[in-house]
């Protein structure tokens, strides 16, 4: 604690969102917890997970990641391709898919062993847009193993 930088602790009171305990009105801007994964990304995280092989997937509430859990025990803990690139990275090489850019379509493009090509508009972001479209090709390989 300094002059400047005077910290107090925050009452955590029901389920909802609370400000961190080290912001306040003079300090850093409010941080509210995670909204957590929309019904729709669950699905998508939830098939890419199948195709690596998770036999078991933990959703956290009020994260935006799950967990992975593998039949030889191993897990992998916060783990998100749609927001972490290191992840999209793995997913990838893991399964073997393609990653292509279009600059005529402006999307971009993944492609897994004997599937479709999954596509997602760059918009305004064409990193967010290259990883949902290798979370969305991993998710073709694990809806086609089901």
């Amino acid at each position: 604690m300094t002059d400047e930088n005077q910290f107090s602790r925050v009452q955590w009171t029901d389920d909802q969102p609370h400000e961190s305990d080290d912001d306040g009105p003079d300090g850093l801007p409010l941080r509210l917890r995670g909204c957590g994964l929309s019904a729709k990304d669950l699905e998508l995280l939830t098939l890419a997970a199948r195709a690596l092989g998770a036999v078991r997937v933990e959703e956290v509430e009020g994260e935006s990641w799950l967990n992975l859990h593998f039949a030889d025990g191993s897990t992998i803990w916060n783990w998100n391709p749609l927001l972490h690139g290191d992840d999209t990275f793995n997913l990838a090489a893991d399964l073997d898919i393609d990653v292509l850019h279009s600059t005529v379509y402006r999307e971009a493009q993944a492609v897994g062993p004997m599937q479709r090509v999954s596509s997602a508009p760059w918009g305004d972001d064409k990193k967010a847009a290259t990883r949902r479209a290798v979370t969305r090709a991993a998710a073709e390989i694990g809806k086609a193993m089901a």
